[in-house]
């Protein structure tokens, strides 16, 4: 009972302590100082601190550390981000919040694996940079194995499975596996 309390009393000040970080390096660095600070606080915080910036993330959840968030300009960006039920994301995920990223239930992202939602381009006569930008949507029993990309405005069926080391640049369809650069259909699943 004792060190239950203990445990608890530690969680809350280890919580306020990256609550008063993530809030000095926003003031001082602005959108990058707060992805810095989620990309090296501990795993037991990003979730209690993510969803104090707002965003939706489901129970029975787990995000390991390295949680890289890009293209952080408000606070409010955060809240781009929705995570389901029962998600697991690997060491040093890229998340690009550029637009929503909605990942539903079931899911899991192996180690390194990125979602991008803009891509940068130029007009044809080389004047102006503009974005591209496209939510993405990883539907509910997806795995993304270690090491994967998954470009922007991309939807991935339900059940589908990406193989390690992939590069996703089209939808997905449900219950299908994929691997490969540019990822492509290899086999369907029967589940």
């Amino acid at each position: 009972m004792f060190l239950k309390v203990i445990r608890k009393l530690f969680f809350k000040i280890g919580f306020i302590y990256f609550v008063l970080k993530c809030e000095y390096f926003y003031l001082t660095q602005m959108g990058q100082g707060l992805s810095y600070v989620i990309e090296n606080m501990p795993p037991r915080y990003i979730i209690s601190i993510l969803r104090k910036y707002g965003v939706e993330i489901g129970e029975n959840c787990q995000i390991d550390s390295g949680l890289t968030i890009h293209r952080i300009k408000k606070k409010q960006d955060v809240k781009k981000l929705n995570i389901g039920n029962r998600v697991y994301i690997g060491h040093n995920m890229i998340f690009d919040l550029s637009t929503n990223i909605i990942i539903e239930n079931d899911c899991g992202f192996g180690a390194n694996c990125q979602i991008w939602t803009h891509v940068g381009d130029y007009t044809y006569d080389y004047t102006d940079y503009c974005d591209k930008t496209n939510p993405v949507t990883v539907k509910s029993g997806v795995v993304v194995y270690s090491g994967s990309i998954i470009s922007q405005g991309i939807t991935i069926g339900e059940y589908a499975r990406v193989l390690a080391g992939s590069v996703v640049t089209r939808d997905i369809e449900a219950k299908s596996v994929i691997g490969g650069i540019p990822a492509k259909i290899i086999k369907m699943r029967d589940i």
